[in-house]
């Protein structure tokens, strides 16, 4: 009688065979291995994709303040005891703007003093006095100016444009998406709808005696980091004192966090004795970016129109 197995014989494996394939198996296993993955995602084009939301505040101030003088990063004791200060401002300026109540200040970037990474005392280089005046007709402090026209008026509050270039982190977060082809990056600001588009190629720069709110913007890559130059402003607003000769040459990188490291070096010889550079991360967000209707409903410019003409005849007598 004959036992049944309940399996097939199988021609034996030539033992030189079995023997080379032992031996080629750490190679195999090494040309077979996954590339070590990172936190950058990258386009089909194979360049670091920046396209998504992106999210910016900070209580960190543009320039280091004087009583932090020679102290870069302060202690968490200190940070708390600065938070305190700074959300009794901000408590401050929203019961000046009555509806502020969107406010919502992070923590200082990694317990920096300034965003100003050099020069290295975190202050911006001396202003000219040009750069001074500006500040003082053009800046933020136009509020304070009587209104003879809209004009007087600083952009953010015409609908003009957003305070977007350079990009800047204030207390109230900054919502932003991101979207990109292999020949453009565009960038959509939440706040005042703000849209800008960065081309990325070789086309040419724009005549200098042309001049726009954005200034004109030129990108091109260095290995991973887009970077970005900026000419050609129309000198109608300004930045800390900026004229409209300025430079922005800003820089896009993302880490291997997947965390958007954004730089900009500005220079403006007719109003700062050197350049200067800010640095600061920009974290992933979750959208989607809502339309803002800018003047919906916005009665700011009437009324302070109005308020000028009624205190000019006041002045003027009966």
């Amino acid at each position: 009688m004959t036992h049944s197995s309940g399996w097939r014989s199988r021609p034996r494996c030539p033992w030189w065979l079995l023997a080379t394939f032992l031996t080629l198996l750490p190679t195999l296993l090494v040309a077979q291995a996954p590339e070590p993955t990172t936190g950058v995602p990258r386009t089909a084009w194979d360049t670091p994709d920046f396209s998504g939301y992106w999210e910016y505040s900070t209580s960190t101030p543009l320039q280091r303040p004087e009583v932090h003088s020679g102290k870069p990063v302060l202690t968490p004791d200190e940070e708390a005891e600065y938070m305190r200060d700074r959300l009794a401002a901000i408590g401050r300026e929203r019961d000046l703007q009555l509806n502020a109540d969107w406010w919502q200040p992070g923590g200082l970037t990694n317990g920096r003093t300034s965003l100003v990474v050099d020069p290295p005392d975190g202050r911006i280089p001396t202003p000219s006095t040009a750069a001074r005046e500006r500040v003082r007709t053009l800046g933020m402090r136009s509020r304070l100016r009587p209104a003879d026209g809209p004009e007087d008026r600083e952009r953010y509050e015409r609908c003009i444009m957003g305070r977007t270039v350079p990009l800047l982190p204030t207390g109230a977060p900054k919502l932003a998406q991101i979207l990109q082809t292999p020949d453009h990056l565009v960038i959509l600001h939440e706040q005042n709808s703000d849209l800008r588009v960065i081309p990325i190629d070789s086309r040419p720069k724009i005549a200098d005696g042309i001049g726009q709110w954005q200034g004109s913007s030129r990108a091109h890559w260095e290995g991973d980091a887009l970077v970005v130059e900026v000419a050609n402003f129309n000198g109608a607003w300004t930045f800390q004192g900026t004229g409209p000769n300025m430079r922005v040459v800003e820089r896009f990188r993302i880490s291997d966090a997947g965390v958007l490291e954004y730089a900009f070096t500005l220079s403006d010889p007719e109003s700062f004795a050197g350049p200067w550079t800010v640095a600061f991360p920009i974290p992933r967000a979750v959208g989607p970016v809502f339309e803002n209707a800018c003047h919906e409903g916005n009665r700011s410019m009437p009324l302070t129109l109005n308020g000028a003409r009624a205190l000019e005849r006041s002045a003027s007598g009966p």
